[in-house]
């Protein structure tokens, strides 16, 4: 699922609490003769650890839960990001660099569409800009992206929405498995080229197998459904249309 940035803020929250703590032992470090800082100096370090290896298993808990994944992602639509250039550097900074500390072997996918005019003319984006500052935008960020990937083949690659389901040529969708180290089956080769309906991130609704074990020894495994179900989202959409005092369309529920 989209994270909205949550782990760029969680790196610029990491870095600033690490460099409080450096200008502390600095000052410690300027004030007392005798070496009593240096106990300060050892547990900044450590405390630097505990703040990564929070981090990391916060994010491990978010995004790759017990029965644990052999390989787990998400995905952040940089959406704030692209509406400031300035702060185009944080992407990396905070967020690419960041996970990379905590996780030396991640790899990142810089995703776009071809069709830029085509973003730059949603509705999400005509709210704020005109249509040619929203499109000039989105070329600057893509062109950041774009380079970022090139000048770091290990960790980085770049893909379309076109490319990677362009039956003609599968340049693309086989470079990004082989990106990523996994086996591009006809399966998934199949699932990349069926252009099927995206449903909304509300509509959505997935259920996982839980094991757990209980003091006697006894296993037992729950079956856990997370997200929205079909019933909640009718129910959420009647509330919307409630608070806004208009009278649905039957239709519109369905």
């Amino acid at each position: 699922g989209e994270t909205d940035n949550a782990w760029i803020y969680m790196g610029r929250y990491a870095r600033a609490r690490l460099s409080s703590r450096s200008h502390l032992v600095a000052a410690r470090r300027a004030t007392h003769d005798d070496a009593s800082w240096v106990s300060e100096d050892v547990s900044t370090i450590a405390n630097r650890s505990d703040v990564l290896c929070q981090a990391r298993q916060m994010m491990l808990v978010l995004h790759n839960p017990i029965p644990r994944a052999r390989v787990f992602g998400f995905k952040e639509i940089y959406s704030s990001m692209v509406r400031k250039p300035k702060a185009h550097g944080e992407i990396f900074t905070h967020g690419v660099d960041f996970i990379r500390l905590m996780f030396p072997r991640a790899k990142f996918i810089f995703h776009w569409r071809e069709n830029i005019s085509r973003i730059a003319h949603s509705d999400f984006w005509n709210f704020e800009d005109a249509q040619s500052a929203a499109q000039e935008k989105f070329t600057r960020i893509i062109e950041r992206f774009r380079r970022y990937a090139a000048e770091n083949p290990e960790h980085a690659y770049a893909t379309t929405l076109e490319g990677v389901t362009d039956q003609k040529n599968q340049t693309q969708l086989e470079g990004l498995f082989n990106f990523l180290g996994e086996t591009l089956t006809p399966q998934l080769r199949k699932m990349a080229h069926n252009r099927g309906v995206l449903k909304d991130w509300s509509e959505e609704h997935h259920t996982r197998r839980i094991k757990k074990v209980l003091e006697n020894g006894t296993v037992m495994v729950d079956t856990v459904q997370y997200a929205w179900r079909p019933d909640e989202v009718q129910a959420n959409r009647k509330k919307r249309l409630a608070m806004t005092n208009t009278t649905p369309d039957v239709s519109a529920l369905q």
